[in-house]
Parts: structure tokens; sequence; C-alpha cells
């Protein structure tokens, strides 16, 4: 059976590179996963080598549905790394294969709920934002589910558990242990860093760029400092920049 063209697939140019759409919600994964494979076909000398942002909508996709658009894609030359879904579960299908589910600079949490930028933090943190640059300090643990969403840069006296977020459009420092998610720069800024006491995170942002470290990661024994270089997110023992 041919795949039916009522099953649109969107393709357009965006700054983090290809937005492929899902149009028709209610057609089955096999159709899906068939006409994307015809449209993948057409546009491959076109889309070749591209880095791939798939905009399934309100798609409830499992795992293995999501691992086999990464193959399909990998296939032809292009790399999947942003999956933006309404349901939970078709996000954290996504997150579990190691994909983006938010773009950078968008105004969301982990799961797409709206972050008000310029806020100080959610509610219930005891926060204080620096008199003299637009900074925030945050002198609480983050756990996990709470967000933090600064325009400045972000201080954190505490931890950042798995599960939690900070998304700033500065520098990021954590004066304690990082274990959840960390989007610097988040406007674009590339030459954001991302300081922290222990270095364990679930994944790290900084600008467009994303760094997802091994699942059974040992923690160093000393501060560490991430930053883009030569196009990738790389983590150093943290010095004072001279």
């Amino acid at each position: 059976m041919t795949g039916s063209k009522s099953t649109e697939i969107r393709v357009k140019g965006i700054r983090e590179g290809i937005l492929l759409g899902l149009n028709n919600h209610s057609a089955p994964f096999a159709e899906l996963l068939q006409r994307l494979q015809e449209e993948l076909a057409e546009k491959r000398t076109f889309l070749k080598g591209s880095r791939i942002v798939l905009d399934v909508g309100d798609h409830l996709l499992q795992r293995t549905q999501l691992a086999q658009i990464q193959t399909l894609l990998s296939e032809n030359e292009m790399e999947l790394w942003t999956v933006l879904a309404e349901p939970a579960a078709t996000r954290e299908a996504a997150r579990a294969l190691g994909l983006a589910t938010r773009l950078a600079g968008s105004n969301t949490d982990l799961d797409g709920n709206d972050l008000a930028i310029g806020s100080a933090a959610q509610a219930g943190l005891e926060a204080e934002a620096s008199s003299g640059a637009n900074a925030l300090l945050v002198l609480e643990t983050i756990r996990s589910g709470r967000s933090v969403q600064h325009e400045g840069h972000v201080t954190i006296l505490g931890d950042v558990n798995p599960g939690a977020q900070i998304i700033a459009r500065g520098h990021v420092v954590v004066w304690g242990r990082l274990r959840g998610m960390v989007h610097a720069g988040a406007s674009g800024d590339a030459s954001a860093v991302i300081c922290a006491l222990q270095l364990t995170p679930t994944q790290l942002r900084i600008a467009n760029h994303i760094a997802i470290p091994p699942e059974e990661q040992q923690p160093a024994l000393f501060p560490e400092m991430a930053s883009v270089r030569d196009g990738q997110i790389v983590a150093e023992p943290w010095r004072v920049r001279e």
C-alpha cells in the first residue's frame, strides 16, 4: 500500500536545521513511517547532511518507534536531534534516546510548559537577584520536577537533582552537584559556560549544542567547567580564566 498523500510531511528550514512535521495525527504509525520514507527519498539530495527537528504533534510514539525514525534518518545521512511532541510519554521516549525535546531559546521547560523569561524562579524557591548585574542567586537545592529560568546568569548554591532543570541566557554556576539538565546561553550564546563542583548531568546544552554523558559516568574528583569548543561541548577542570 502506498503512503497516503493526506499524510503530509511538512519540510521547513529553521535556525536549528530542518523541521519535519507530521500533519496527519490520525494516521497509524506504519503509514507515517512509510510516508516519511517516501518524502526522504524524494528530497534526499536536498536534506542530506541536515540536522532534523521532528514535530510529531499529538502522536503518542514509543521509544522503539522513535528509534525506527531515527534509524531511517540516519540511513539517509541525516541526524535526528530534537523531537517536539505534545504527549509527555512521547517526550519521555525521546529523552530516553538522548534526544532534545525543546529548541534552543524556547521559553518552555522539558515538558513544554511556558516559562516566563525574567521571572526570578518558580514559586517556592528562595532567590535574590544581584543588583550589580543581570544575575540570579538561588540559595536552595533544585529538586526533581522543578525549573529555574532567568534572562541572565544563574548561580545555584546547592545541588541540581536529576529531573530538575536550569535554563539561562547567560552562564550557569552550580556550587554543588549538577545531576539534572542545564541549558546555558539559551538565546543562542555559544560563549556561555556551565560550571559545577561535581558535573554529572543528565543533559547539558549551550546555545544549540547538546551533550549527553554516558549512563555510567563516574564523577570527577574536582570541579569542572563545560564550554563549546570546535563545535561541541567539552568539560575540563574548572579554572579561573586569565
